[in-house]
């Protein structure tokens, strides 16, 4: 009898450890119901041991994938204990609100859960401050990031994530279908027609100017605090100083609003609330959203350990078992998707979840109307090992051979597909040490993502760039220019195919791409119209 141990980590997720290489997966329902699937398709029973740091538990798996009482010593063959995890593991739900939760250890959430009960132990949105877990794991080989720079001159944070938060995106969580060692469907180098992108050449230029392609006369410009927290968007700049909160009217400058605060904002983003554009921020259980026309913001009561996520073009709120979103008149309850399936985003009043492999279900929030999305396969014997990220009308999955998965070492497929049809709008072949552990970061303003050393033009799906051949490391996008790195040293703006460096801390490009918004070193925002056609040549 094979021998498995699944621990639960204090940084959210569960770990699996079997045939001696480990696994993270979302909550321990999937662990145990992967560890069914091996069992079944092996025809091999199974030994497990759950254990969170602080007490373990024994189940056996027999050859049909049931779960059952642990087996008797008398059962086991003798097969070595896989090796163990941690003593510093803790329960997944008491680490940076993230979503993983054990319930009861010998029992699969996957199986029994129902539409009272999901998604409790399902990822989600969150504000995560993970510890990195100390279970032991298969050595993949990484690309070094020591020596680049922290590119924060000030306490100032653009992309609207306050204060250092980082925000953890749905589908982040890796399932692989194990395949046993030396075993024929182990996965196989996955074949391509180019390595490289033909957009991916670039060229490293200086320049005169504050931002590539701007005028460096700005048409306004507002001191602002030394010590503020600065952020900006089409919707406004937002400045967060002591206990005080003021948002600046992003094409004049003028202060639009302005209040006292007891607790400062930890989450803020350009948002869409019925058909009406608006900048939403929260602070604690409090969310407040400033309409476009407004003086004053509308204030929401976020239900208690609410975790928000903007993945996609609305905000989806889950607190519990529950899903909501920003309404005109107050939060709107959100129908719960079916038992399995994992809520992603809201765009255009639909709401866009699925299961492991799919399909992707669209269900609009207020008509009820479901409609189903298969996503297309971008090649034979490939499937999904890990959801990436789905919003903005966007799906993008890792899909690679059976048995690999997202540390695994292996030749994947990265694809972005259409939420309208499922279709393919581009695949870039790529590696797990590539992509495997990154997060899809969207930009301001919505028009470029990037994902490791990949950029994408989020309006059409398409891959723009791929730096991974140049020392250039992506930051959050500002509309269509993206802040980067160089020469592990060196700050630069890349636009286009060219990559320019420069030490501006560009904050936005706003209406349409005809502003750029600066924060100079003297604490002053600025902004800076784009050229003329003719100033351009």
């Amino acid at each position: 009898m094979a021998r498995a141990l699944i621990a639960v980590s204090d940084d959210g997720f569960t770990y699996t450890t079997l045939n001696g290489a480990t696994s993270r997966y979302s909550d321990t329902g999937q662990a145990i119901s992967y560890l069914g699937d091996y069992a079944r398709e092996t025809a091999t029973p199974l030994a497990v041991t759950i254990g969170d740091g602080e007490k373990t538990t024994e189940i056996g798996i027999d050859v049909n994938g049931k779960v059952g009482a642990a087996p008797s010593p008398s059962s086991d063959t003798g097969t070595e204990a896989a090796p163990t995890e941690s003593s510093s593991a803790a329960p997944a739900n008491g680490a940076g609100g993230s979503a993983g939760h054990t319930g009861d250890a010998g029992h699969d959430e996957t199986a029994t859960s129902n539409g009272d009960s999901y998604p409790t132990g399902t990822p989600f949105s969150g504000p995560a401050v993970p510890a990195a877990p100390t279970v032991k794991k298969t050595p993949v080989k990484k690309r070094s990031a020591s020596g680049r720079p922290q590119r924060l001159k000030k306490i100032t944070v653009p992309g609207l994530v306050l204060i250092g938060l980082a925000i953890l995106m749905i589908g982040a969580f890796v399932v692989p279908n194990i395949v046993p060692v030396n075993s024929d469907g182990a996965p196989q180098t996955i074949g391509s027609e180019q390595e490289v992108n033909p957009a991916s050449e670039l060229s490293v230029d200086s320049t005169q100017d504050v931002v590539p392609s701007y005028v460096n006369s700005p048409t306004w410009e507002t001191k602002v605090p030394k010590r503020a927290s600065v952020t900006a968007s089409d919707r406004g700049v937002l400045l967060v100083n002591d206990n005080k909160l003021e948002v600046l009217d992003a094409d004049t400058g003028k202060s639009r609003y302005k209040a006292k605060i007891s607790e400062s904002p930890t989450f803020a983003v350009d948002t869409v609330i019925d058909g009406r554009p608006a900048l939403l921020w929260q602070s604690g259980n409090t969310a407040e959203a400033l309409f476009d026309g407004d003086s004053k913001p509308k204030t929401y009561q976020l239900p208690e350990k609410a975790r928000i996520t903007s993945a996609g073009k609305s905000v989806l709120i889950k607190s519990g078992n529950r899903l909501s979103t920003f309404g005109a008149d107050g939060l709107e309850n959100v129908p719960t998707p079916q038992a399995g399936s994992t809520p992603m985003a809201i765009d255009d009043d639909e709401l866009f979840s699925s299961d492991w492999n799919g399909p992707v279900k669209a269900q609009n929030i207020k008509t009820g109307e479901e409609r189903s999305i298969k996503l297309e396969s971008p090649g034979d014997e490939l499937q999904i090992i890990d959801w990436i990220s789905a919003g903005h009308g966007k799906a993008i999955t890792l899909w690679g051979e059976q048995g690999a998965s997202t540390n695994s070492g292996h030749r994947i497929q990265l694809v972005v597909h259409s939420l309208d049809d499922g279709s393919i709008l581009s695949t870039v072949t790529t590696t797990t040490d590539i992509v495997g552990e990154k997060s899809w970061v969207r930009g301001q303003a919505g028009q470029r993502a990037y994902i490791g050393p990949y950029l994408f033009d989020l309006e059409s799906g398409l891959l723009l760039m791929d730096v991974s051949s140049r020392d250039i490391h992506l930051s959050e996008p500002r509309g269509t220019i993206v802040p980067c790195t160089m020469d592990t040293n060196s700050s630069c703006l890349l636009a286009g195919k060219q990559a320019f460096k420069t030490d501006t801390e560009l904050l936005a490009v706003v209406d349409k791409g005809h502003e750029a918004l600066v924060l100079g070193e003297d604490s002053t925002v600025r902004a800076y119209p784009k050229k003329s056609e003719t100033q351009d040549r």
